[in-house]
């Protein structure tokens, strides 16, 4: 039983491994399609920029969520959800909730496959969901365009502060040393937009700093 089990994780690995090379060779194929047909190649200056913006928010939050989620999704669930993403929001509580309906436990053999499963299926229905809701915008694309593109500006910030109340709701003791040292930064201080997304690092470090000291002073429940 034990090897029938240490040759089923191996064979998760090897398909695990050949889907996430698969994934991001597929997700970095777009932009090098979309630059090839327009002749328009990015210069290093915005590949930096962009990497600043969204490398210094997302490599962090990679490797946290990795070692945080690894544990209750398994092996095969944890390729699936790091590359289909949504991990906090859909596929770790679709897996939690399938490995409870069913009476296991994360962790188990019987956990992994549950949780396999159900990540699985919540990745196919969530891409059946968007590919239809592409088609049905799809015809009204020049309108939304029109009439939205004042508003594109805001659709970053909008996303981030989305995902980012949940966090702060349940935890808003964590963020009031960070968020008061990054206003005071932002608005005395750094002037220059395309620094402040590399501060990023520096009010995670106040955070945990800021948590340690609350939790010492008993100020968190």
């Amino acid at each position: 039983m034990i090897h029938d089990q240490d040759a089923y994780l191996k064979g998760l690995h090897r398909a695990g491994i050949r889907f996430a090379i698969g994934g991001a060779l597929l997700m970095i194929s777009v932009p090098l399609a979309f630059s090839w047909v327009a002749s328009a190649w990015p210069t290093g200056e915005l590949m930096l920029q962009g990497f600043l913006t969204v490398g210094v928010i997302f490599i962090p939050i990679g490797i946290i969520e990795f070692f945080n989620y690894a544990p209750m999704l398994g092996v095969g669930g944890t390729y699936i959800a790091e590359v289909t993403g949504n991990i906090a929001n859909m596929k770790l509580p679709a897996a939690l909730q399938a490995m409870k309906q069913a009476g296991v436990q994360p962790g188990t053999d019987q956990g992994e496959v549950i949780s396999t499963l159900a990540i699985a299926t919540s990745s196919i229905v969530t891409t059946m969901i968007i590919l239809l809701g592409v088609l049905i915008v799809l015809p009204f694309q020049s309108f939304f365009i029109r009439h939205l593109q004042p508003v594109a500006i805001y659709m970053i910030p909008a996303i981030f502060g989305a995902l980012g109340i949940v966090f702060v709701a349940r935890h808003w003791r964590l963020v009031v040393v960070p968020t008061l040292a990054m206003l005071v930064l932002f608005l005395f201080i750094v002037k220059d937009d395309s620094i402040r997304p590399a501060l990023i690092p520096i009010a995670s470090c106040l955070s945990i700093a800021s948590a340690r000291f609350f939790y010492k002073k008993g100020w968190l429940p």
